[in-house]
């Protein structure tokens, strides 16, 4: 039995740049809407089930739009403010 050959790192990499080219330039919200159609993300931004996350898709994920009501970019629960002094005991100092 013979096995084909893999192609290399640097072949791959070639070929999704080519694919990248090709393709029409879209906004971030473009994106985003499409990765909520597909089901991998929800519209909090959070992974799906469908990806091995925890979240749910939206109920309408297939045809979703930020514009849905409750579609959570809006009314997004505010980010937990960090303090500067949690951030200060990360650093180690260098030992020469």
């Amino acid at each position: 039995m013979r096995f084909l050959d893999s192609p290399s790192p640097e072949e791959l990499a070639a070929e999704a740049r080519e694919v990248w080219r090709r393709r029409p330039p879209r906004s971030s919200r473009e994106h985003f809407t499409e990765l909520v159609r597909k089901g991998w993300i929800n519209a909090r931004g959070q992974v799906t089930k469908l990806l091995g996350g925890i979240a749910e898709p939206e109920p309408n994920y297939q045809t979703w739009t930020m514009e849905d009501e409750g579609s959570g970019r809006e009314n997004r629960p505010p980010k937990p403010e960090r303090s500067p002094k949690k951030r200060a005991g990360r650093r180690r100092p260098r030992s020469g």
